[in-house]
């Protein structure tokens, strides 16, 4: 699968529609700025309070404040991750139906947020994703490459669950998660390589301080559904 292909097709698609698919990620957007933001400096802070606390010798005002709120913010942070992660999922299937032509490219509120649009949409890709999350830990107690191969091989799982509703015949989420395996075979080096190419832009995203990713995280999410398309293309 040509890699230039994917992004040019991506690109034709996301550049004369791009108000359309920034709104539609635009929540998205502001969890993840949110996220990679908010944290470090309220952790860094309630670090140095620790270490006066300590200092003092309250160990007691120590276990009961400072670690209190670091497990509060850890509890924050990880549900708001989840959150982003299933609106990109949603944006995700609206990518996929514009690249099919079934998309008008009008703004509505349940574009932005489409995982929700549907019951099965919202529960199918939570457990889905969680069923990936537990596996892939159980590859990564072995070794680290064959949880990396097992991600990549689980990654289109959500999409094949979506695409399994929509046209009336629903799949379990292992099956799903099978299926996706299943898909993925022979195209899992294909894939990685895909998500390399993407480093110069994660950097660019580094070095503007987040503001790049307006434009990048909607171009690779628009190359990541047309992988997926074109996948289920060549093997239809």
């Amino acid at each position: 699968m040509d890699r230039t292909s994917l992004k040019d097709q991506a690109k034709a698609e996301l550049n004369p529609n791009f108000s359309y698919y920034l709104r539609i990620s635009l929540p998205a957007l502001l969890l993840t700025a949110f996220v990679a933001l908010v944290p470090f400096p309220l952790n860094e802070n309630m670090h140095r309070a620790g270490i006066r606390v300590v200092a003092h010798g309250s160990r007691r005002m120590m276990t009961n404040g400072y670690w209190n709120n670091i497990a509060m913010w850890q509890t924050a942070v990880t549900f708001i991750g989840l959150l982003t992660a299933l609106l990109m999922i949603g944006v995700s299937f609206a990518m996929i139906d514009g690249l099919r032509g079934r998309s008008d490219h009008r703004f509505s509120w349940t574009q932005m947020f489409k995982i929700f649009e549907r019951g099965e949409y919202f529960l199918g890709s939570l457990l889905i994703g969680l069923l990936q999350v537990v596996w892939v830990s159980l590859w990564m107690l072995l070794l680290v490459v064959p949880g990396i191969v097992k991600g990549l091989a689980y990654s289109q799982a959500q999409l094949i669950y979506r695409d399994a509703i929509d046209a009336g015949q629903p799949i379990g989420y292992t099956e799903a998660v099978t299926r996706s395996r299943q898909l993925m075979y022979g195209h899992k080096w294909e894939f990685f390589v895909l998500l390399l190419s993407f480093l110069s832009w994660w950097l660019l995203e580094l070095i503007t301080f987040g503001l790049a990713s307006i434009w990048v995280i909607p171009y690779r999410t628009m190359t990541l559904a047309n992988f997926y398309l074109k996948l289920t293309e060549e093997q239809a």
